[in-house]
């Protein structure tokens, strides 16, 4: 009996081993992760596709970028997105992205929102550990996205942590979007017409009028122009303020101006777009 009852023990781990690696090995070659809610939804499925994260070093200073999709049935609002620099299990760096970017906003089902996150030092005082084996979001020459919930909340530039965080080369990696559900109808922006101002071959902002079509007036709104590259991925996002509310069935002016420590050379951009966003927090 014991032998009977042991010996379909030893294939069965063997397999079981087996299944698991192989679903590690399809998990690193997918170079994805599935974003995971973080907003207690008991739905099990996330509205909130987070693609094409990059990072770029602009003055110094690094930034995450990428495409925020609704793939849900309902409207996104409030959604934001958090992100960390790690090197060697510590968190160098963190930032977040929100109304600066357009992601605090109205989202429509099948529309997308490009987002970009400065990444600031941590403090050494409080520089937090991440948990071993978590897979990487976005390396220097990587498009991946994971899921995490280490979440280390500060934005101290601490010149110290600074000095750290350059000893290494940095990972990163953005986690879990938060966001609420809406059934309400958003007012109707649109971008009724821009211009994009180029100085030494080198974009410098846009300007332009955004359009009410809606029936109601949106006093808290902005605009954000997102640069695209080749390759599809998020050059740059910048923000500018319309003047005032936007009266129904009326256009307001805007303009947006790109700081010149970006320097993003028009050779490098595909296409511009120009969003508009009612902000609803």
């Amino acid at each position: 009996m014991n032998k009977t009852t042991i010996a379909p023990r030893i294939p069965t781990r063997v397999c079981a081993l087996l299944v698991l690696v192989v679903l590690i090995l399809t998990a690193s070659l997918a170079g994805c992760v599935t974003e995971q809610s973080n907003n207690g939804s008991t739905s099990t499925i996330n509205p909130v596709n987070v693609t094409h994260t990059y990072y770029y070093t602009y003055n110094g200073t690094s930034y995450l970028t990428g495409i925020i999709k609704n793939i849900g049935t309902q409207n996104l609002v409030d959604t934001s997105l958090q992100a960390e620099g790690y090197a060697n299990n510590i968190i160098y760096e963190q930032g977040y992205a929100g109304p600066e970017t357009g992601v605090n906003s109205t989202i429509l089902p099948g529309q997308t929102a490009p987002f970009m996150i400065e990444m600031l030092p941590v403090a050494s005082s409080i520089a937090s550990s991440t948990a071993l084996g978590q897979p990487q979001v976005v390396s220097p020459k990587s498009k991946t996205a994971t899921s995490t919930r280490n979440v280390t909340s500060t934005n101290s530039k601490a010149q110290t942590s600074a000095q750290l965080a350059k000893k290494y080369n940095l990972s990163y990696r953005i986690l879990p979007p938060g966001y609420e559900l809406s059934s309400e109808s958003p007012y109707q922006l649109a971008i009724a017409d821009y211009k994009t101002y180029i100085v030494n071959k080198t974009i410098t902002g846009v300007s332009g009028e955004v359009y009410n079509g809606g029936t109601e007036n949106v006093n808290s709104s902005l605009v954000a122009v997102a640069l695209y590259g080749k390759n599809g991925n998020v050059l740059g996002v910048f923000i500018g303020k319309p003047q005032g509310e936007v009266a129904p069935k009326k256009t307001t002016l805007f303009q947006i101006d790109i700081p010149r420590n970006f320097s993003i050379s028009l050779a490098d951009v595909d296409r511009t777009q120009v969003y508009a966003y009612e902000l609803t927090s």
